[in-house]
């Protein structure tokens, strides 16, 4: 895992310099209101760290040659659209394609849903193809979503991966952590660099290093939930990527209310809310990550005491509907804690 994060690492300061001849770098332009031309290259740095590490420790087995081909491909795909600007109608194809490689190589797909309402367990049979195409292009433009503050995605991701790897460590499902305990490992330096810890060299993930996580995590979720060794119940993968989810539906939701694509490009994200309700990036990065912290633990406590599956979805549901019910009258809220304030003032 050392071995992750030492190749990452170094992917980085060799594609710094290349990355700024290439034009590979995003330019503060429209939505996008950051300083400077800035290496788009935190993706690629951490696929780099993941290949090597898998290539080199993993069991010579076929899952993680083609985790790392499927996960290359898209990787390819959105360093293309880091570069070019995609169609979205590209990015989803070939993320369809992705999906459907993961379904017929590896049989990787989505069979039960648990015991989720209570009459027992949830088979889908010839569904849960179609529904894991569904999830797989759900959880790759969940997070590309999320990437829009300096080490949201990063950070939303890496509660994801400790909480699956604690729970295959812990539960039966030893041979599969090494994914999540490598890509924790990769994520480290590109954070250390998005975050500026590294003075002068900051980096973005990128569309290749979002897409990628996206992919990492749906695919670690399946594995969770659906070997015959499973270390959670499926309504616990609901809590462990709470924040992109809930974000991700209600934005679409929104949009497709005012008759605009889903896919259209806005300002109204919980990051996006967070800046203009007065925080600066850090605190909005802090806030959102405890909240993705709060939701895990949930899953996490409920999957530990085993608490009934229908109620983990009714708290799930409940918890979504007040995600919804709060961005849309977050203004309304903030008005009225500031009126009251000024007339304590007064």
């Amino acid at each position: 895992m050392s071995s992750a994060l030492g190749c990452c690492l170094l992917a980085i300061i060799l594609l710094y310099p290349l990355s700024q001849r290439v034009g590979l770098v995003d330019i503060p332009r429209g939505r996008k209101q950051h300083q400077g031309a800035v290496p788009l290259i935190g993706g690629l740095s951490v696929f780099c760290g993941l290949a090597v590490a898998l290539g080199l420790f993993a069991p010579s087995e076929l899952e993680p040659i083609y985790y790392l081909l499927l996960a290359g491909a898209l990787v390819i795909l959105g360093a293309f659209d880091d570069y070019l600007d995609l169609s979205v109608k590209l990015r989803l194809a070939v993320q369809l394609a992705i999906g459907l490689g993961m379904v017929f190589a590896l049989d990787l797909h989505l069979n039960s849903l648990g015991n989720i309402f209570g009459l027992g367990e949830v088979t889908l049979g010839p569904l849960g193809i179609p529904i894991t195409l569904i999830a797989v292009i759900a959880a790759i433009n969940a997070f590309n979503m999320t990437d829009g503050i300096d080490g949201l995605a990063g950070m939303l991701s890496l509660v994801s991966f400790v909480v699956i790897a604690g729970f295959m460590l812990l539960w039966g499902q030893q041979e599969y952590a090494l994914l999540p305990l490598t890509l924790i490992c990769a994520l480290l330096p590109y954070l250390a660099f998005n975050l500026q810890l590294v003075p002068g060299k900051k980096i973005f993930m990128g569309d290749a290093g979002s897409m990628l996580i996206g992919l990492s995590v749906i695919w670690l979720l399946l594995i969770g939930t659906q070997s015959e060794t499973a270390s959670f119940r499926p309504v616990t993968a609901l809590w462990l990527i709470a924040i992109p989810l809930m974000d991700m539906a209600a934005i679409m939701l929104r949009r497709i209310r005012k008759g605009q694509s889903p896919f259209q490009a806005d300002r109204e994200h919980l990051h996006h809310i967070s800046l203009r309700l007065g925080l600066n990036s850090r605190e909005a990065l802090t806030l959102i990550v405890a909240l993705s912290c709060i939701f895990a633990c949930i899953g996490v406590i409920g999957e530990y005491l085993m608490v009934p599956e229908p109620v983990m979805l009714l708290l799930f549901a409940a918890a979504f509907a007040g995600y919804i019910l709060l961005l849309q009258n977050v203004w309304r809220i903030v008005s009225t804690l500031r009126r009251r304030a000024a007339g304590a003032r007064k």
